[in-house]
C-alpha cells in the first residue's frame, strides 16, 4: 500500500493519502475511542500516544494530533496502523447517512480550509438545508472576483465528490 503524507496549514495536522478506497462514501470523524461506530482503524489511530482525533474519507486518514505531540513521533505509528489494517473489514460501513452538515465541516477542515488559507482566504459553514450548503467566505475569499468560480469548482466539487444528499454549495453574506 502507497501512503502519501500532506502537511497542512494547521502544524497539528496531517493527511495521509492512500492509494486504494477505504471507505465507500460519506466520511467518518471520531474525538474519542468510546464513539458508537467507530472503527477498528480509528480506535487503533486514537490509541496512539499525542492523536487527538481521526477523519476517515474514502481515499484518506486525517489526523490531527495534541500540541504536545510531535509528527516524527506521531506520523510513523499512524503509517503502521493504516498498513497493518485489513480494510476489507472496513468496506462495509457506509457513512453517507452522517449529519450532512458535520460531514460538511471534516471535510472542509481537511480537503478545503488547507487550499483557502494558502490564498489567505477561509470559509464557515453555516447551515444544510434542502440539500443546499450555506456558507460564508472570509478573508481574501471574500470579495475577491474569483470567489465563485472557487466556490462552485473547488468547494463545491469537493464536497459534492463524498457526501451523498449535497446538491449545492451557496454563499451566504
Amino acid at each position: 500500500m502507497l501512503i502519501d503524507v500532506e502537511d497542512t496549514y494547521n502544524s497539528n495536522v496531517r493527511n495521509f493519502y492512500l492509494n486504494t478506497e477505504i471507505l465507500r462514501a460519506g466520511c467518518a470523524e471520531y474525538a474519542d475511542i468510546k464513539t458508537e461506530n467507530s472503527s477498528e482503524l480509528a480506535q487503533n489511530i486514537l490509541n496512539i500516544e499525542g492523536v487527538l482525533r481521526v477523519l476517515i474519507l474514502p481515499d484518506m486518514v486525517f489526523v490531527e494530533k495534541k500540541d504536545e505531540a510531535d509528527f516524527d513521533v506521531v506520523a510513523p505509528q499512524v503509517m503502521a496502523q493504516i498498513v497493518e489494517f485489513d480494510f476489507a473489514k472496513f468496506k462495509g460501513f457506509d457513512f453517507s447517512k452522517q449529519n450532512i452538515k458535520a460531514q460538511a465541516e471534516a471535510l472542509v477542515e481537511a480537503r478545503v480550509r488547507p487550499f483557502l488559507k494558502a490564498d489567505g482566504g477561509n470559509i464557515e459553514i453555516l447551515r444544510f438545508s434542502d440539500g443546499v450548503l450555506y456558507v460564508r467566505l472570509e478573508g481574501r475569499c471574500k470579495g475577491c472576483p474569483h470567489a465563485r468560480e472557487t466556490l462552485k469548482n473547488r468547494v463545491e466539487a469537493v464536497l459534492k465528490k463524498y457526501i451523498t444528499g449535497l446538491l449545492c454549495v451557496r454563499e451566504e453574506k
